[in-house]
């Protein structure tokens, strides 16, 4: 599949994101505000280019930015992703990014990941699938989290449709690396 989305694209991309989180997350003024962009291009490839960006700030601190967008090439391809970065008031915070490619066979795919931070402790995961023209699905996630008393988790989730296959793996550790049980949903009952 040739990859409908241009550099021009990309740097718009770039540009919308770095604009936002400038003004909205590191900014120390105490202002509160929003702002808007968007549009929408047809593209030499015989497609449609749209980027669309946004953020808003508190007057207390906290706010986000975001910017996504969507390529195709005319010809049943298209490519896109996006990007939200949030922060908290109370200095937590969090980001995403994820981006998507499709073909006119019906193959497409999906990757992306998330991070955030809090007064309890952070967390980051990131992962995928793929989908196969037959309609075959594939994916897989992985997460980590770690506590603020030094706890981790880890766990890896996979996925295949065709295999009828749902696997998911999981560790814990205490705060001296040592591998302990991980808490249970129904640990109450």
């Amino acid at each position: 599949m040739n990859n409908p989305v241009s550099g021009k694209v990309r740097f718009i991309f770039a540009l919308i994101f770095t604009i936002g989180i400038f003004i909205f997350l590191i900014n120390d003024a105490n202002a509160a505000g929003r702002f808007k962009a968007k549009g929408v291009k047809s593209n030499a490839n015989g497609g449609i280019t749209s980027v669309r960006g946004g953020g808003a700030k508190g007057i207390n601190g906290g706010g986000f930015a975001r910017a996504r967008g969507t390529t195709t090439n005319g010809q049943g391809q298209a490519a896109g992703g996006g990007t939200t970065a949030i922060k908290g008031t109370n200095g937590g915070g969090g980001i995403r990014a994820g981006g998507f490619s499709a073909d006119n066979n019906g193959n497409a795919n999906y990757q992306g990941g998330a991070a955030a931070t809090g007064t309890n402790g952070s967390a980051a995961t990131s992962g995928g699938f793929t989908r196969s023209q037959g309609g075959g699905i594939r994916g897989s996630r992985s997460t980590t989290a770690t506590a603020n008393n030094g706890h981790t988790y880890n766990g890896n989730t996979t996925y295949d449709s065709n295999a009828g296959s749902i696997n998911h793996t999981q560790y814990c550790y205490n705060s001296s690396g040592q591998e302990i049980k991980c808490p249970s949903s129904n640990s109450g009952n």
